[in-house]
């Protein structure tokens, strides 16, 4: 008994120390395993930071890029002006050497690299140009989304609150509303002013015609008054005023009227946008006429070819036979 009372104890404490061994090994595997976690939310952290000071590098370069070559540019049109102004200083005393030392760069070396650097930095702008509208277009038709999205939204809410009578009327009026705002949108779309009002311009230039030293014309008939485009504006405005509209795209078709109006009232803008109808205008009937004459031509010159093969394969017969067939025709 003596020798088995340690022997229980010495057992007793080992098992208490395999606890406290399996004990420190799991919290060392938490440890390593949130010090792991860390370590990705920061190499994640640190790829996030590298894709941005990535981009900002890029356009660092893209901006130094563009500036040197508009100091390039610059720095040409510098040289080019000295070397014109070195000629016209050499024109009064003797005959400029071409090539030499003095010259700079050889004959037609500056210009043809200024036109060409020009033409890209042109290039680059428009590009440029056309990006912003685009994005600003999408931008706008996207706003146009959600107010539509909104309004559509909301007329369902007050049908949910009316009777069955009350919803046949309401969805009738508002498919009414639809057709007026589509036509708005369709011609503001198109550019067609006057259509956006429901306005026929049937408006005529005649001239302006020259004899001798005198002109005659221009002449306009059948135009339409500022009164009656500003009276059509408000009774059209009151129809697809947000409001009173129920269609979604009210409120944008609210907005090309109040556009077209501004312009129609607008002398100096109607104007020009009337040059720009008679111009369209005339390059489309004079297209209309190039067709009719290319066709009539080809027609012409086929029936000569038919006679003139009939002719040569009837031989002496053929001047009877087509007397006979032209009073035989009916």
């Amino acid at each position: 008994t003596m020798h088995i009372i340690p022997t229980i104890k010495i057992m007793t404490v080992m098992r208490r120390l395999r606890h406290r061994k399996v004990l420190i090994f799991a919290l060392l595997a938490i440890l390593c395993i949130s010090s792991m976690c860390v370590a990705d939310d920061d190499s994640m952290d640190d790829d996030f930071l590298a894709e941005i000071l990535a981009e900002e590098a890029r356009h660092e370069e893209e901006a130094a890029l563009m500036e040197a070559e508009a100091r390039e540019y610059e720095a040409m049109k510098a040289r080019q002006y000295s070397g014109n102004a070195g000629n016209t200083n050499n024109m009064g005393g003797g005959k400029p050497k071409m090539g030499g030392a003095g010259s700079g760069m050889p004959k037609g070396a500056g210009s043809g690299s200024f036109s060409k650097l020009e033409e890209e930095l042109k290039k680059k702008e428009a590009e440029k140009a056309s990006l912003q509208a685009a994005k600003e277009e999408e931008e706008q038709e996207q706003e146009a989304e959600r107010i539509r999205l909104k309004r559509e939204a909301a007329f369902e809410a007050d049908l949910k609150k009316m009777n069955e009578e009350q919803k046949k009327k309401a969805q009738q009026q508002k498919k009414k509303d639809a057709k007026i705002v589509n036509r708005i949108l369709k011609a503001s779309k198109s550019g067609k002013h006057y259509a956006v009002l429901g306005i026929r311009n049937f408006e005529v230039q005649i001239g302006p015609y020259y004899v001798f030293n005198f002109s005659i014309g221009p002449l306009v008939l059948f135009r339409v008054k500022t009164k009656a485009i500003k009276r059509v504006y408000r009774n059209l405005a009151r129809t697809v005023h947000p409001d009173k509209n129920k269609d979604g795209r009210a409120e944008e078709a609210f907005h090309a009227l109040e556009q077209s109006a501004a312009i129609l009232t607008d002398e100096k803008q109607r104007q020009d946008y009337d040059k720009k109808i008679i111009s369209a205008r005339r390059r489309r009937n004079k297209y209309a006429v190039d067709s009719v004459m290319r066709v009539s031509h080809t027609c012409w010159s086929q029936t000569a070819s038919t006679l003139k093969m009939t002719k040569k394969v009837l031989g002496p017969f053929s001047t009877p036979i087509l007397v006979v067939g032209a009073l035989i025709m009916p």
